[in-house]
């Protein structure tokens, strides 16, 4: 499986729309055909933050190649969920970054592939579009159980 292969049914282009909602940092998030998204910063409790974004497309981006990828290899994946952690760091002269991101996968798959379902998930990681575009090192920890 070539990830060209992959990537050709996907859209080349991505457009996203964002709207101050006149309060402090609260916004709104647009992707046409698609509910509008809240926004805001870390503290905003009742809102998604650019930092937690960025974790959710690494983690998702991971189990959708995951899938795809079990799919295509025959692996029956009975259940799958996922941990993400993002660790920054202080830069001078920069300020923050993100200085690691770490998925922690869990599949859950029939005894006897167990092995097919490590390479799965290595495989996968490798071919995340997300985290090959990132500027820091995203990591995985996956758990394979039956």
């Amino acid at each position: 499986m070539h990830e060209e292969q992959d990537m050709a049914d996907l859209p080349m282009h991505y457009e996203t729309s964002y709207q101050w909602q006149g309060k402090a940092a609260e916004g709104a998030l647009s992707i046409a055909d698609r509910k509008d998204l809240p926004v805001g910063t870390p503290h905003d409790t009742d809102r998604y933050s650019p930092e937690h974004l960025l974790l959710a497309a690494a983690e998702i981006c991971l189990a959708n190649y995951v899938k795809l990828i079990g799919e295509k290899s025959k692996l029956e994946i009975r259940d799958y969920r996922s941990h993400a952690v993002g660790e920054l760091e202080f830069v001078p002269k920069e300020g923050y970054r993100f200085k690691r991101i770490l998925i922690h996968p869990v599949l859950t798959v029939s005894a006897g592939s167990e092995a097919l379902a490590k390479r799965v998930v290595e495989k996968s990681h490798r071919a995340c579009l997300i985290a090959r575009s990132l500027n820091c090192p995203v990591d995985i920890e996956p758990a394979i159980q039956v």
